[in-house]
């Protein structure tokens, strides 16, 4: 008797919501098939979604499934999840995001043409932004039946983990920050990062608190760019690049912060988003300083909101810095550990699809 097997399409390596459905999926006893990682490009790249389209549709034509699931409605996740349809199998497709908002001009018009016909047509259409549910009906011309809800989850355990204090002397002593009030900001360096704000209310942070350091996790084409930025804005002392690191690693970053800094630019796709950085902070029992833009707004009773102009969001950030806390870190934590655990998220979305799918019951 062989376990429910899903056909697996994510459009990057990189999505951390699909990796965690994967892992949760295997530990529920599902059999997982996806090409092999080999010919996959440069993580979270173009090149990634380019050669990924043909074996991607190959894996669609030549194995059957009890259920084909994509994240992202890519053309390398649409046209495979399509060819499963035909072939009669049920399909789930997961949207994260506006996807053409990142962008201006053609390229995002040509995002939007390649996504826009596709999610309607498969069966289940997953969301995790309350928000993007009016989109996939009006843009997208989704049906309500379709539509499920999965909330944007935090591996919550692996902060809570006493091992990752282990690392912090290394980042300590690297950054040269064991003395200094540091904030972190973490982010993949790319077109949906809003580092430029942070940077430019850091130049105001740090012209009253000479040791204040902000310490940037990530790497990704934009990092020189705003290595260079740093540079130009007379903060580089004051702030330390630290590259691609493995996510594993994160928890270990955020434990040597007094302060996480998350910041929504107020753009059109910061609307539909869901901060992963931001549970992970929550998670992390860290004071979070952010604005008040898209779903950071329904997070205003666990972090530390202020308006999104600079000197307004440095003002804050100096108040945080300086020692002052009214305990609703210690209320985040215990929300992110009883709400927002990827386990607990992926186990009822797991019997809804399985429900949706005609799964339920089958071994």
């Amino acid at each position: 008797m062989r376990s429910r097997r899903i056909l697996w399409f994510s459009a990057y390596s990189t999505n951390l919501r699909a990796a965690a459905f994967l892992r949760y999926l295997r530990e529920s006893d599902y059999e997982v098939v996806m090409p092999p990682p080999r010919l996959r490009g440069k993580p979270g790249s173009i090149g990634e979604l380019a050669r990924t389209l043909i074996p991607n549709c190959w894996l669609a034509l030549t194995r059957r499934g009890d259920l084909a699931a994509g994240f992202k409605p890519h053309l390398n996740v649409t046209l495979p999840l399509l060819i499963c349809k035909l072939r009669g199998m049920p399909t789930w497709i997961d949207v994260d995001d506006v996807d053409h908002a990142y962008r201006t001009g053609w390229l995002a018009r040509v995002v939007e043409l390649s996504q826009r016909p596709f999610p309607r047509i498969f069966g289940i259409v997953s969301y995790h932004n309350a928000r993007l549910k009016d989109y996939l009906l009006t843009e997208m011309r989704c049906r309500h039946g379709q539509l499920l809800r999965i909330e944007q989850g935090v591996n919550s355990k692996v902060f809570n983990d006493p091992t990752v204090l282990n690392k912090t002397s290394d980042i300590h002593q690297r950054f040269g920050i064991a003395d200094k009030r540091v904030g972190i900001y973490t982010a993949h360096l790319n077109v949906a990062s809003d580092l430029e704000p942070v940077l430019a209310a850091w130049r105001h942070v740090v012209e009253r608190l000479p040791d204040a350091f902000l310490l940037i996790v990530g790497g990704g084409p934009l990092l020189d760019h705003y290595r260079q930025m740093a540079q130009e804005m007379g903060v580089a002392a004051q702030v330390g690049f630290t590259g691609e690191v493995p996510h594993e690693d994160v928890p270990a970053y955020l434990a040597v912060a007094q302060t996480a800094v998350l910041y929504f630019s107020p753009r059109l796709v910061n609307e539909y988003r869901c901060s992963l950085k931001l549970r992970e902070y929550l998670a992390a029992g860290l004071r979070v300083v952010c604005n008040d833009v898209g779903e950071l707004k329904d997070f205003a009773h666990l972090t530390y909101q202020s308006g999104s102009e600079p000197r307004l969001f440095a003002a804050n950030l100096l108040r945080l810095l300086q020692g002052h806390s009214d305990g609703r870190e210690q209320a985040a934590h215990a929300y992110a550990c009883e709400h927002l655990d990827w386990r607990e998220i992926v186990r009822s979305a797991e019997a809804e699809i399985a429900k949706r799918a005609g799964l339920a019951g089958k071994p």
